[in-house]
């Protein structure tokens, strides 16, 4: 082999491993998500918006809901996620005695998050009284219910 077809095959090897090394990460948004209280199924989760528009057939029995984040109160028991047009949906942790919250959500948290318990209106504010909420960068729902 000559000494310019060894410098080549060098400098095509040294392209490949550059190239490699710069790759793109596999971002999976599993890999960012996280869990408060019981772990939380999203297959079957109800965009937010979906269940502030027809929130009598959510009322009652267990409900699954996704939606973007729109705050988290200073004591991580409440969240709000947003509806669209409307008020934000309300989700609040259980408390297993009065005062105490049975999980938190840290106040900074952004992006989406899928919500399971029930869901119950008081005037106007819809509240999601929540078994364990799991955030996660991504929707997890399809847009359109």
């Amino acid at each position: 082999m000559t000494s310019l077809s060894r410098l080549s095959v060098l400098c095509c090897a040294a392209v490949g491993l550059l190239a490699g090394g710069c790759a793109e990460p596999s971002g999976d948004p599993s890999q960012a998500q996280k869990s408060y209280g019981r772990p939380v199924d999203a297959t079957d989760a109800i965009p937010a918006p979906a269940v502030a528009a027809e929130a009598t057939l959510y009322t009652g029995p267990p409900v699954t809901v996704d939606g973007r984040v729109a705050s988290v109160m200073p004591d991580g028991c409440t969240l709000y996620l947003m509806t669209g047009d409307g008020p934000p949906l309300r989700v609040d942790t259980t408390r297993p005695d009065e005062g105490t919250c049975a999980w938190q959500v840290p106040p900074e948290t952004d992006g989406f998050a899928v919500a399971a318990g029930t869901l119950r209106a008081t005037g106007d504010t819809l509240r999601l009284s929540a078994n364990g909420v799991r955030v996660t960068p991504v929707r997890t729902s399809h847009p359109d219910p």
